[in-house]
């Protein structure tokens, strides 16, 4: 009974329109999380995954760890990073 509810919360966890609440504080690795989040929302979190996004971002932002800052260094970082901006194309 319990891998029919282990499924059944799976299926709910990725039909659910609920919006997620993110707490965050401001600690070593917390800008990859919210990196990630932001990805997450625009929906491609598992391509820029693949290219390597995530560890690319830790080694190339150096700002404070907050949504906006992270948000505004987008552009930025797609620059320096074209192979991980083709993943993002379109989305962010």
């Amino acid at each position: 009974m319990n891998w029919l509810k282990t499924l059944w919360n799976n299926i709910v966890n990725k039909t659910s329109v609920s919006p997620t609440l993110v707490a965050v504080e401001e600690d070593e690795g917390c800008c990859a999380e919210i990196f990630l989040h932001v990805l997450r929302e625009a929906g491609v979190s598992k391509h820029v995954k693949k290219a390597n996004g995530l560890v690319l971002f830790e080694e190339w932002y150096n700002g404070p760890c907050n949504e906006d800052s992270i948000r505004a260094a987008m552009a930025d970082f797609k620059a320096a990073h074209p192979a991980v901006a083709a993943k993002m194309a379109g989305k962010l």
